[in-house]
Parts: structure tokens; C-alpha cells; sequence
């Protein structure tokens, strides 16, 4: 077992994270009135096992089309890795390039409603050594030189990674919504700061809710199975989400809560029907400043998920899954750049999960490019992280099973906000060896 894995996330499909649905303006006080908005463009160059040495080009814009939306998008291409193609008159060897394309637009408002805001997400990618784990349960063994194609801890082959999110949200008329529909959040070199007597209210009496319906659809290749090589889901996700932050990108104190069902009617392309229920709760509590410091925070974090369809005792007809079981990357999964991050994505999947996380977040006052003549990119702070995590999935929802042999990891992580959206650096550590990502938000 390999004690260290190289994995890296493009910054777009950074923004499938689901972080928090809440909607608001940013003003930069430090900025002129006619400078509301700001954008990056940012080559990157790294290796994965998964894509090789890869190179690209991300952008990233705030404020433009209208003040609350944000738009980001990347474009990369790798060097040419060895892939197996097999057929039924054998196997064929060549060479292939990881390459993709994410775009993502969010918080959009249609000129005919005042409280809906749409966002898009897509991916196009294709990888020569891509992971998927058909086998996650909580007492799988991860074994990365296993050559035979049939094992599945994890499947590796070279196949598409595509998908595409539509989202619909509506800001619901109680608490700061019932007035306010996007709050004007004033940052002093990110910080926000008009905003103390926010976060920490009444439930729903204060603190923005949100109804949210998504419409979502992921293509996933196998190329290196003779039969059954994709497998597709098509849903939708309907949902309720409460913030009562102070800066939801960035809290200081307050709480949020979201739960969340999917389903896949097994319509279209869908390889099944399946349906799925998540729910998340994360707290901040705001520390007093130290001399050097301009933001000291803890923050807790809470999710659990649950698939009612999924039916261990029968086997779809492709024999890779249970009758009715969400996909490796749906339902109760852990592993990747939002939770068990020392695991690879989508490392661990049942049909029950729980997963609890804390962090200490500092902001120091120095910022080692501020004021700098020549510098192009808008960094407002940097931010230092320590954080610890623990989750475990399971065959059935019993809280003594899923308290019971839990999955553990510590990490660190470097974040900046950059052109008003945090963007962060981490590693992490756990029984599996030592995982790194890049992400845009905040993971809570």
C-alpha cells in the first residue's frame, strides 16, 4: 500500500462543492464605486496519477452581469500516459491525454423573478488512469498495485468524467429575506464588517432560507470493460437550506443547516433508479483577535446520508451494483476534497454514512502582498487552518455501528481570498497515507 497519493482537483470542478446557497452582494470598501468588481486569471502546472504532468489556465470573475454572480472557468490538458483498450478480440495498447473543460456561472437572477437566482455547473474531462471504488464499505482494502481489472479497491481505467448541474434557488420571504433578498456585505480587506448583528439569531425568524431544485446528469466511462462500460445518473436534488452567518462564504459566527433528498426516477440514460437523503449542520464560534490576527475562528461541521432504495440483496443487471443504488459519487459517501480529505474522492460509499469535522481558522493581519504596485492578483488575506475529521458508512442507518471503527484524518491548509472567492491549498493525513488538494470555499 502506497503511503502517499497525488491527487489535485480543477479549480471547477472545485465548484460542485456544495458549500451554502445563501445570496448576497460583496462591497469592497477599499475599492472605488465604479471598481465593484474583480477577476484573476491564473495559469497552473501539476502531477497526478490520474492525468500525468497537466497544465492550464483558470479565470475567475465576481460582479459582472449582475453584482452576486460569480463565474469561473478552467481549461487543461496533460501528457500522453499509457492506456489498455480491450475488446473481444483482446487488448491494444496506446497513449492518451487527460483533458477538460468546467464552466461554472452562479447566483445569475432572471429579470423576471426577484427571488430565484440560477447557477450552471459543467465538466467535460477525459483521464487515462481515472479511480472509481465499485467496493467502498467501511472494511475495504485499498490496494493501488493490483493490476487485475476485476478488483475494485479501487477500479482504475481511462474513461470520460463528465456531468452538468442546473440549480434553481428561491429566496424565501421570512427572516432576512422577507426585506432584504441580497444583503450588501461590506468587507474591509475581506473582512466582513457590517455585519455584527448578524449570525447566531432565531431560527427562521432571522438569517436567510433558501428552497433549492437542481437538475443534475454525470456520464462516467470505464473503458476497460467489455460490457456495461458507463455508468449515467439523471435527477434531481430538492432541498432547504437556513444560513445564519454573518458572511456566509466566510463566517465568523452563527450556524447554517441543509437537508437534502436526490433522486434518479431511471429515466433517459440513467443506468437505475435510486434515491438518497442527506443532512448537514456546522457551527461557528468567533474567538477574541490576538495582536496579529484579524479573524480567529473554530468551526464544527455535522452530515450524515441515507439511502432508502438501495437494496443489497439483488444486483443490477450490469452485476458492478446493488438494485438500486445510488452511484459511488451519490448518496452516503466519504473521501475527497470535501470530506475525509486524506481519502481519495468518493473513497468510501454505503448505505449509510456520519461524519463529524472541526477547524481553527486564523486570519493573520499580515498579508505579504498587500499594497505591492506590481502585484495583478486581488488576494484580500490569507488564511491558516488546522483541522481534524472523522466519518465512518455502513450497511444499515445504526448510530452504535456508525460510532463504532470510524475512518480518521488531520490536516492543514493555506486558504486566500481571491477575487472575493476563498480558494485553498490543503493536506491531509490519514490511515490510507496522505492526500493534497486545491479547491475553491470554503468545505463548510
Amino acid at each position: 500500500m502506497r503511503t502517499f497519493t497525488r491527487s489535485l482537483v480543477l479549480v471547477t470542478t472545485l465548484c460542485s462543492i456544495d458549500v451554502g446557497a445563501t445570496e448576497f452582494i460583496v462591497k469592497d470598501i477599499n475599492k472605488h464605486k465604479d471598481e465593484s468588481n474583480s477577476w484573476i486569471v491564473l495559469p497552473y502546472l501539476f502531477s497526478s496519477d490520474s492525468t500525468g504532468v497537466t497544465g492550464g489556465v483558470i479565470g475567475i470573475a465576481n460582479g459582472f452581469l449582475q453584482p452576486q454572480v460569480t463565474m469561473v472557468a478552467t481549461a487543461y490538458l496533460g501528457q500522453k500516459l499509457p492506456v489498455q483498450n480491450f475488446t473481444g478480440e483482446g487488448v491494444s495498447h496506446s497513449k492518451a491525454n487527460s483533458k477538460g473543460f468546467s464552466f461554472g456561472i452562479d447566483g445569475y437572477k432572471p429579470f423576471f423573478s426577484k427571488r430565484m437566482f440560477v447557477s450552471f455547473l459543467g465538466n467535460y474531462a477525459y483521464f487515462p488512469n481515472q479511480r472509481i471504488y465499485l467496493d467502498g464499505n467501511n472494511d475495504s482494502v485499498k490496494d493501488l498495485d493490483v493490476t487485475d481489472k476485476a478488483n475494485f479497491t479501487p477500479f482504475q481505467t481511462q474513461g470520460y468524467n463528465n456531468w452538468a448541474e442546473l440549480d434553481f434557488r428561491f429566496v424565501l420571504p421570512f427572516g432576512e429575506g422577507k426585506c432584504n433578498i441580497t444583503p450588501i456585505i461590506e468587507l474591509d480587506r475581506g473582512i466582513a464588517i457590517n455585519r455584527d448583528n448578524q449570525g447566531n439569531g432565531i431560527p427562521f425568524v432571522s438569517g436567510q432560507t433558501i428552497f433549492g431544485l437542481k437538475v443534475f446528469h454525470k456520464r462516467f466511462t470505464a473503458d476497460k470493460f467489455l460490457h456495461h462500460r458507463e455508468l449515467n445518473t439523471n435527477g434531481v436534488r430538492v432541498s432547504l437550506e437556513h444560513d445564519n452567518t454573518d458572511y456566509p462564504d466566510n463566517p465568523s459566527r452563527g450556524y447554517n443547516m441543509k437537508i437534502q433528498t436526490s433522486m434518479d426516477f431511471g429515466f433517459m440514460s440513467s443506468t437505475q433508479s435510486w434515491s438518497a437523503i442527506e443532512a448537514r449542520y456546522s457551527y461557528y464560534i468567533e474567538l477574541p483577535n490576538f495582536q496579529w490576527s484579524r479573524h480567529n475562528v473554530i468551526a464544527f461541521n455535522t452530515w450524515s446520508a441515507y439511502s432508502p432504495s438501495w437494496n443489497s440483496n439483488k444486483k443490477h443487471k450490469n452485476g458492478l451494483l446493488d438494485k438500486n443504488q445510488p452511484p459511488m459519487w451519490e448518496g452516503a459517501r466519504l473521501g475527497g476534497y470535501n470530506r475525509m480529505r486524506a481519502y481519495d474522492m468518493d473513497r468510501f460509499s454505503d448505505k449509510a454514512a456520519l461524519y463529524f469535522a472541526a477547524e481553527y481558522r486564523v486570519i493573520p493581519d499580515y498579508n505579504p502582498i498587500k499594497g505591492l504596485s506590481w502585484n495583478p492578483f486581488p488576494i484580500d488575506w490569507f488564511q491558516t487552518v488546522l483541522f481534524a475529521e472523522s466519518g465512518r458508512v455502513a450497511p444499515r442507518y445504526d448510530i452504535k455501528e456508525l460510532m463504532s471503527d470510524m475512518k480518521y484524518d488531520v490536516g492543514v491548509s493555506l486558504r486566500a481570498l481571491t477575487a472575493k472567492v476563498p480558494m485553498r491549498l490543503e493536506v491531509a493525513y490519514g490511515q490510507e497515507g496522505l492526500n493534497m488538494w486545491v479547491m475553491l470555499k470554503q468545505p463548510f
